[in-house]
């Protein structure tokens, strides 16, 4: 089972250790060649990634040396992954998206991030960050629940195949425009969670 700590890191399964926050990237190897071979992954100094179990683990630096942010992916599993990633009691990857975000809790978890998903499948990542990026704006995620309580009908989200776009139905359409990453994906995976619309172009 792969288990996140939050401020701490990620627990490895089958006695591998701890991906620690503030490792440097000779520590970070090591522990994940715990598990299997480790191949480089891109963007910035070093990312490294391993697979077991059809989990996907790719483990990246901050704006410093040490590890800042560990990604775990299921994506190529046909319904779940083998291993378990939970937080606390929450199996991450064993449930729908909409009964995981539930289960959570809104706001309860800053450095979790969960990936875009169909609320009636499992989520497709998981990333658990040292703490909320530095130096990204405060922005007030609420100040946008219309997108997914009163104005829901009013809005649409467009599965692009590498995410998604959030369009305002009309005649013109509008595309909503976020440049600050993490609030878009925010912003769509609480859309999804609450069943706003969604379709394949």
């Amino acid at each position: 089972m792969f288990e996140l700590l939050p401020g701490v890191g990620v627990r490895l399964p089958g006695g591998a250790g701890v991906l620690g926050f503030g490792a440097g990237p000779a520590e970070v190897r090591e522990v994940l060649g715990r598990l299997g071979p480790v191949r480089a992954a891109g963007g910035g100094p070093w990312a490294y990634r391993v697979r077991w179990g059809g989990v996907e683990v790719t483990a990246r630096p901050g704006g410093g040396a040490g590890l800042e942010a560990v990604t775990l992916a299921g994506r190529d599993a046909p319904v779940a992954p083998v291993a378990p990633v939970a937080l606390g009691d929450v199996d991450l990857f064993g449930y729908p998206a909409g009964e995981v975000v539930e289960a959570l809790g809104e706001g309860s978890h800053p450095g979790l991030r969960l990936g875009n998903a169909d609320p009636a499948r499992p989520l497709p990542s998981v990333t658990l960050r040292a703490e909320p990026p530095s130096g990204a704006p405060e922005v007030d995620v609420e100040a946008y629940a219309a997108l997914w309580t009163t104005e829901r009908d009013a809005w649409r989200l467009e599965d692009t195949g590498s995410g998604y776009l959030i369009v305002r139905k009309g005649d013109p359409e509008m595309n909503l425009v976020v440049c600050h990453p993490e609030l878009a994906e925010e912003l769509v995976t609480r859309m999804l969670a609450a069943g706003v619309e969604v379709v394949t172009v």
